[in-house]
């Protein structure tokens, strides 16, 4: 599935901008991002949001819209303006098009015929050369069983990277049944996952930001759902759309995944740049996880993407050794987080991350490691479209 479209639509008339509301609802293609009601302070929104696209209804007054897209044209050369209109007139067309606008939409218009004037002028937006790359932006941490600290390195990774003041981040929790993000932070909210999913057709970026729960280190969380039944009415492609709306909102999308490989753990697996894989250095965990690993390596690619990360180191005398640990799982070690057990208990009782704990404590400078390695600038290379891997499941 390819990203959404993401457009910001821009009309003082509540007339035509509720129609065009319900066409670019019904193109599954296009996330609405924002709409703005009025010419003035469109252009620093939508500058803040940076979307792929801006359309631009001229109809309430056409000088004042003219001049928004000079602006946007401007500040702005990464988003493609769609001027629209139900005018005809070939001098205001002339003039749009000599200003820098590639395309023309006269209105009213209908659903395919948005679409294919949105895919002309995107085509050529995403031909040009100069694509920035960027880190790993979908980070899914999982374990082949419970009870060796995935949780708490999803908690602790996504505040720590949610404190840089260059980018946001968000926690999800797919442990859909008995989900813990919220209470490792001591937040409790009525705005869960069951929600957004719900509402995935009407939600616009501003909206979804409103429907997710903020931490004080400026992470947004987004918990599993509040009753238990609710968990089996989510829809796998509803899911998959509002994972879509997260990556087209956020940075950086952090995902604590079930240990029962439940249909949402196969799309974060699926939809993810990097699987941070937890073990710890026990006969029973690494062979599960090789069980794991095993059940990956069936899927291209997906192998790549994951990275062990041993949690725990040195809890026991008697526990298998790094070296032999690569050689079961044939996979290197990427991370080591040292044993810290009280600390790490002594946070998720007081809800808050490690670093209010254990600041600078050798546990807290390894989750630092792993953060500025998967921060998601400065970038990694560029990764390759997926297929989707795991459809069958569904």
């Amino acid at each position: 599935m390819k990203d959404p479209i993401r457009v910001i639509l821009v009309d003082p008339s509540e007339e035509s901008r509720l129609t065009l509301l319900r066409v670019i609802s019904s193109v599954p293609e296009l996330w609405l991002a924002e709409v703005c009601g009025s010419y003035q302070g469109a252009a620093k929104r939508i500058a803040e949001i940076n979307p792929d696209m801006a359309l631009v209804v001229m109809d309430s007054d056409a000088e004042q819209a003219f001049s928004l897209i000079q602006q946007i044209l401007q500040e702005c050369p990464n988003v493609v303006v769609l001027p629209a209109s139900k005018q005809h007139d070939t001098s205001v067309i002339l003039r749009v098009i000599r200003a820098g606008a590639r395309e023309f939409l006269t209105l009213p218009t209908r659903p395919e015929e948005l679409l294919e004037s949105v895919n002309r002028i995107i085509t050529r937006k995403t031909e040009k050369p100069e694509e920035v790359n960027r880190g790993p932006q979908i980070i899914t941490v999982t374990a082949a069983a419970g009870g060796v600290g995935c949780t708490s390195l999803a908690v602790n990774l996504a505040t720590t990277l949610a404190k840089a003041a260059t980018h946001e981040t968000i926690l999800v929790d797919f442990d859909l049944m008995f989900g813990s993000i919220d209470a490792c932070l001591d937040l409790v909210t009525d705005h869960t996952l069951m929600g957004v999913v719900q509402n995935v057709d009407r939600l616009d970026q501003t909206l979804l930001k409103r429907s997710l729960t903020r931490h004080s280190s400026g992470l947004y969380l987004l918990p599993h759902p509040n009753a238990m039944e609710e968990s089996a009415q989510i829809d796998p492609e509803a899911l998959r759309r509002v994972m879509m709306m997260l990556k087209a909102s956020f940075p950086t999308v952090i995902i604590d995944t079930s240990k029962g490989l439940q249909s949402s753990d196969f799309l974060a697996f699926e939809m993810s740049d990097v699987i941070l894989l937890v073990v710890q250095l026990d006969l029973t965990c690494l062979r599960n996880t090789a069980r794991l690993l095993h059940l990956f390596q069936q899927y291209e690619g997906l192998t790549e993407r994951i990275r062990l990360v041993v949690n725990r180191t040195g809890a026991h005398e008697s526990e298998i050794s790094l070296k032999k640990a690569e050689e079961t799982l044939q996979l290197p070690v990427s991370w080591q987080i040292p044993n810290a057990s009280k600390s790490f208990n002594t946070a998720r009782a007081r809800g808050v991350p490690l670093d209010e704990v254990a600041p600078g404590s050798k546990a807290h400078q390894a989750i630092l490691e792993i953060a500025r390695s998967l921060r998601p600038f400065p970038v990694l290379e560029t990764s390759k479209p997926r297929k989707g891997l795991f459809a069958a499941f569904f």
